[in-house]
């Protein structure tokens, strides 16, 4: 295949992906059809089938993709990261992560979440998404947190705890409109999250080995 041949194959595919995020956040996991798909990104039935020959590959190949988007975010974070005590920065990082679980990628991954439950093969691959995702940002966010090699538990538990309360987070804003502002309970159980993350990093640093002084014995 030549290079104008992958570009435009590349491109395709992405616009499938694309289209296929935008049916699942308007239309839901139901109402998002291979010819719905196809129609939205320009592309023939024939062109989507070539890349993609069933729903559920289309879906779950969607769900990776917009893990992606949420990374590239996080990388995004990464060219200016945080600076100050590794608190501050944990609770900058909530700040910045928030908005994540309030657009369309975050209502697509809940429509195949809940999809799943009744479907256990698309559900076991949503479970495999999710975890190689879950991997890469905890990385990520160690990287920005400057996270000691040798806690890798307590990063886990970390990112863990913030992401699973994002969620349920996330969860009850559905209740109101994408684009509405957090209503006050919601910014209170950010602070409150802020606020354990906070007490999470203060006693990974209480934790730390203290380095005993060398002792001179000539």
């Amino acid at each position: 295949m030549s290079s104008l041949q992958e570009e435009r194959s590349a491109e395709t595919r992405r616009r499938l992906l694309d289209a296929t995020v935008a049916c699942l956040f308007e239309r839901g996991y139901a109402g998002t059809t291979t010819t719905e798909i196809a129609s939205r990104a320009g592309v023939s039935r024939g062109a989507q089938s070539h890349h993609f020959p069933n729903k559920d590959e289309l879906v779950v190949s969607a769900l990776e993709h917009l893990f992606e988007l949420r990374l590239t975010g996080m990388r995004a974070a990464a060219l200016a990261p945080p600076s100050g005590s590794r608190e501050h920065r944990m609770a900058v990082l909530i700040d910045r992560i928030w908005p994540m679980f309030k657009g369309p990628t975050f209502y697509a991954w809940l429509e195949l979440v809940v999809a799943g439950r009744t479907d256990p093969a698309l559900d076991d691959a949503v479970r495999a998404a999710i975890l190689r995702f879950m991997e890469r940002l905890r990385a990520c966010l160690g990287a920005l947190l400057n996270w000691p090699a040798d806690r890798e538990d307590k990063l886990h538990d970390l990112v863990g705890l913030v992401i699973r309360q994002l969620e349920a987070l996330a969860l009850e804003r559905t209740l109101f409109a994408p684009g509405e502002t957090d209503p006050p309970e919601l910014v209170r159980a950010l602070e409150r999250l802020k606020r354990v993350s906070a007490a999470l990093v203060r006693e990974l640093d209480s934790s730390a080995p203290i380095e005993k002084p060398k002792v001179n014995r000539q």
